[in-house]
């Protein structure tokens, strides 16, 4: 599976090639309409078939990109994999809680979850009062996976661990300004 930094950079450069070209159309359109001369500078037919290829690269970019995503394969399929294990967790005034048992543990708790690698893991996340995000990082601030919570509903995420490392649970959402400390390193290790 590609690392969303891999995926981060290519995205960039692709949108940014794409960007340039919208912001030479609009300069150009910007130049036509501005410089009044007998014969139009920009033939409207050469405007029109700029903008509609844009149109298609756009559409096309967007498309082929989307699947790049590390995480969108798994919740496409998500219906069809057995998970190995579920975690539960719940959210409530800006503190993550895990579920074992029935108990609620405010994180972080003392040791790191352990997960082995490979291992594919079923993340359900319950926010009792606001939006949430759920993301995990690896230690170099990358980003592994990450869901947008919403209150009142069982969010889930499904997940499988193929590299080995400790990784940080971070909200993703911004809630206020207490969501900003929503940080629990060492949250989960895979070994």
């Amino acid at each position: 599976m590609v690392n969303s930094d891999v995926v981060a950079t290519g995205l960039i450069i692709a949108y940014t090639i794409y960007s340039l070209a919208a912001i030479i159309l609009f300069v150009w359109f910007a130049y036509r309409i501005t410089k009044p001369t007998q014969k139009p500078v920009v033939k409207p037919v050469l405007f029109y078939s700029f903008t509609i290829l844009l149109i298609i690269i756009g559409v096309s970019l967007h498309l082929t990109t989307m699947h790049t995503i590390p995480w969108v394969k798994l919740e496409m399929d998500a219906s069809k994999i057995t998970p190995d294990r579920e975690i539960k967790m719940e959210v409530d005034s800006f503190k993550f809680y895990l579920l074992t048992d029935s108990v609620r543990q405010e994180l972080p708790i003392n040791e790191p979850l352990k997960v082995q690698e490979g291992e594919t893991i079923l993340f359900d996340v319950y926010s009792k009062d606001l939006t949430y995000g759920f993301g995990l990082f690896r230690p170099n601030n990358t980003m592994v996976l990450q869901m947008q919570v919403l209150p009142l509903y069982h969010n889930k995420i499904v997940w499988k661990f193929t590299e080995k490392g400790t990784f940080t649970l971070r909200s993703t959402e911004y809630a206020g300004p207490k969501s900003t400390r929503m940080l629990i390193p060492n949250f989960i290790t895979v070994e």
